[in-house]
């Protein structure tokens, strides 16, 4: 989504919210994701996940939709923080269905390199995963940004 239609998205959600109402605001902190291998509580392997590049503009762009929101005092941000996001798989096969799922809406080609970066990483830990043998999974593990964000009446 272009940053202008970031931020229309988010007048329209002041223009619907209710005066007491809020806006809970998550999106994803820039190159922190990991994929893991766990085994009974234990991380066998971690290593970062290959970023495309666009991905560092398009959570630029949101963050500064965002900005420019509060900027013009259409919200105010009552609470903020990050977290980690962990989605769990019991193969890679079913790791990567789910995030194909997640990043359904996701538009154009993707970058070659990137791609065969992450073809080499879910070798190495499928490898490992069956190397651990039974009751290894693999974990995507994300850092998010959440705020709650209150309408500005008046």
């Amino acid at each position: 989504m272009k940053p202008e239609g970031m931020v229309h998205a988010l007048e329209g959600i002041y223009r619907l919210l209710r005066p007491d109402g809020c806006l809970i605001a998550i999106r994803p902190v820039s190159g922190a994701s990991l994929i893991e291998a766990h085994q009974g509580g234990r991380v066998l392997f971690a290593e970062p996940v290959p970023v495309p590049p666009e991905e560092y503009e398009v959570i630029a762009q949101a963050e500064d939709a965002l900005a420019q929101v509060g900027q013009r005092r259409l919200f105010l941000v009552e609470r903020g923080g990050e977290f980690d996001f962990l989605t769990y798989a019991s193969s890679v096969t079913e790791l990567r269905d789910l995030v194909a799922k997640a990043n359904a809406f996701h538009e154009g080609p993707r970058d070659e390199a990137v791609v065969a970066r992450e073809a080499e990483l879910a070798a190495r830990v499928e490898e490992i995963m069956r190397a651990a043998g039974e009751g290894a999974e693999v974990v995507l593990h994300d850092k998010a940004r959440i705020a709650r964000l209150r309408p500005v009446r008046g």
